[in-house]
């Protein structure tokens, strides 16, 4: 029983140690397994993120800039052409409620012309009869009515007065309605003008006063009249004729221009290099013989002698 006391505690011993040794392994693999296990939850959140930048990425590839009532959005692209469509349409409308605008104020400016045409023709109308009853009254001899019914004459004096004084204010009255239908005229004639501007302007590239002043004096040139062109009303079509027709003028003849300078440039012409003659030296030099120079010697002074 000694004896086995003593293997008993040996063995207890031996126990602790190898529990001992056993528990930091048991912790290196438990940290281990953490350790992946957090690599494993970053790859998965690295993948998630990478997953989430790409869908971005395609979200913002598959959008569309599109302008809006003014202001610009992104948009994907299944919606860019109901947005356009809607931008047609509302464009389609004001031009609609444009037109209607403008027919409504042109009906009643040509009601308030006929108004004023028939005014004027009922106030014409009532100077024509009264002319009538005056022109009857001039017929009368006032001085033998007088004498044989001067109440009736009396009475026909003052009918006669009133004649008049009615046919002064129905012709004040005929003056001011011409007078009004020609300021309406003017008006009227100011706003188609300044509406054919603005259609000029849209029509004609980099149409300004110059441009405005070289059309008219071409179509002065080609024989228009100043009033002529100014009862035009600035017509943007006529202007539009006029311009193409100047430009082409102005076209050709700088082609011409360029052709005359061809033609007139100076052809560079060659010149023949002749050689000098050499003359004879009949003189006394010393590049003579003897012979040859006593010769010629004797020949002057045989020509001085």
């Amino acid at each position: 029983m000694a004896d086995e006391q003593p293997e008993d505690g040996f063995v207890e011993e031996e126990t602790e140690e190898t529990e001992e040794k056993v528990a930091p392994e048991e912790t290196e693999e438990a940290e281990t397994e953490e350790e992946v296990e957090d690599d494993a939850e970053q790859e998965e959140g690295d993948e998630t993120e990478e997953n989430s930048d790409e869908e971005q990425t395609e979200a913002v590839s598959d959008t569309e800039t599109v302008e809006f009532e003014g202001k610009e959005y992104n948009v994907p692209q299944e919606l860019k052409d109901a947005l356009l469509r809607n931008k047609d349409y509302t464009i389609k409308t004001q031009e609609v409620a444009e037109q209607r605008k403008e027919l409504d104020a042109d009906r009643d400016r040509f009601q308030e012309a006929l108004q004023l045409q028939t005014a004027h023709t009922q106030t014409y109308t009532e100077l024509g009869v009264i002319d009538q009853q005056l022109a009857q009254f001039n017929e009368i001899d006032w001085e033998q009515w007088r004498q044989t019914d001067p109440n009736a004459t009396q009475q026909a004096q003052i009918q006669l007065n009133q004649l008049r004084e009615q046919r002064t204010q129905t012709v004040d009255k005929l003056n001011s309605l011409q007078t009004e239908t020609q300021q309406k005229h003017q008006a009227e004639t100011a706003r188609v003008v300044e509406q054919n501007r603005a259609k000029v302007e849209k029509s004609v590239p980099n149409w300004n006063q110059d441009t405005e002043k070289a059309v008219f004096d071409y179509g002065i040139k080609r024989g228009l009249t100043e009033n002529q062109l100014a009862n035009t009303n600035y017509d943007p079509v006529l202007i539009g004729i006029l311009n193409d027709a100047r430009l082409f003028d102005e076209l050709k003849q700088k082609q011409n221009v360029k052709k005359v300078k061809k033609k007139t440039e100076p052809v560079p012409q060659a010149t023949r290099v002749t050689k000098a003659k050499k003359t004879q030296n009949r003189g006394l030099h010393d590049g003579l013989s003897t012979g040859e120079w006593l010769k010629r010697r004797n020949a002057q002074i045989a020509k001085r002698g």
